[in-house]
């Protein structure tokens, strides 16, 4: 390590005086008994060593006794603490960044003139992709969002398994409840059930309904962006939301969705025809046809209807729609 590396955060007055302090402290550590006249001895000026010595005493990292005399805290110990107390500050000013931008954007929003700042168009699905993980990542409670079947949809379903599995974390790492409901044709997607699963683990709670006309991430009623690639796959179009009285609106209409969505339970811990039987149910009580059950299931088309029917029958149920409600209201899913 050079002298010139520097060990500390730029944060004192000025970037002559950070280099001095790292000149220091690497001296004192390189000494068994360093001291105040030892370093002024070294040929460094009497003040602009007291200047040193009190900011690295300020930082935990050594003690100077009234003599001059210098006690060096164990670096494995002080600069972790150290590194800790600066991480503390960047939580705080993290939390802070999103509280008074809310301020920002509610002053303007109330002022009754127009305020760019209240509407961003997005032109691309990376834009899309980027704002939204810059908005989530500021977040505080919770995000709900609701996915129609798009090409921003299918590009998220095809991400890594391990991405879906991370769970959702905002302003200062807390960790945010997510509430998401799915188009049925989500399910339509190859591998649909493996990703929902893995986003399961990940802390996603979700349900399902048929036509949702288009997605949005909404991120504790402060912000949203509206994703429209389901009319042009380009991302075109798409906006970043910050007034208040549109996002209430779409936090409403999640609402609704949520509320006739259907969950989609796991399979059971039976014989492998009960697993299937109990996936296939759920998936009826989502709304997917035939032809997804046979996809997510792994079985033929033709046995998802005999199986369908055969349930239908045992459920007393004249129509699908009928069966997935049936066996919802009797907890078979």
């Amino acid at each position: 390590m050079t002298q010139e590396t520097p060990l500390l955060p730029l944060d004192a007055a000025d970037k002559d005086a950070e280099e001095l302090a790292t000149r220091v402290y690497l001296a004192v550590l390189q000494h068994s008994e360093p001291s105040r006249s030892l370093l002024v001895a070294q040929g460094m000026h009497a003040h602009l060593v007291d200047r040193s010595l009190s900011l690295l005493q300020e930082r935990g990292l050594l003690r100077v006794g009234t003599g001059g005399q210098v006690e060096v805290i164990p670096p494995d110990i002080s600069l972790p603490a150290l590194a800790l107390t600066y991480e503390r500050q960047a939580r705080s000013t993290r939390s802070a960044a999103h509280e008074l931008a809310q301020v920002f954007f509610q002053a303007r929003s109330s002022s009754g003139g127009p305020d760019a700042a209240a509407v961003r168009v997005l032109t691309s699905m990376d834009e899309i992709a980027a704002v939204t993980a810059e908005a989530v990542a500021s977040g505080t409670e919770v995000v709900r969002a609701f996915r129609s079947f798009s090409p921003r949809t299918e590009a998220i379903f095809a991400a890594p398994t391990h991405s879906h599995e991370e769970p959702t974390h905002g302003a200062g790492g807390k960790l945010l409840e997510t509430r998401t409901v799915y188009d049925t044709q989500v399910l339509e997607l190859d591998g649909a059930l493996a990703v929902l699963q893995a986003r399961e683990r990940g802390g996603e709670t979700f349900r399902f309904t048929s036509s949702v006309p288009f997605s949005a991430v909404i991120i504790d009623e402060a912000a949203a962006i509206v994703d429209v690639t389901s009319f042009d796959p380009t991302g075109f179009g798409s906006a970043l939301l910050r007034a208040r009285p549109m996002v209430l609106a779409l936090t409403a209409l999640f609402d609704q969705l949520w509320n006739l969505g259907s969950p989609l339970h796991r399979a059971g811990s039976g014989a492998a025809a009960e697993r299937r039987d109990h996936m296939i149910l759920s998936l009826l009580a989502a709304g997917a046809p035939d032809a997804t059950i046979a996809r997510q299931t792994g079985v033929s088309q033709r046995t998802v209807e005999r199986r369908v029917r055969a349930l239908m029958d045992r459920l007393g149920a004249g129509t699908r729609f009928q069966a997935g409600v049936q066996a919802a209201r009797r907890g078979l899913v």
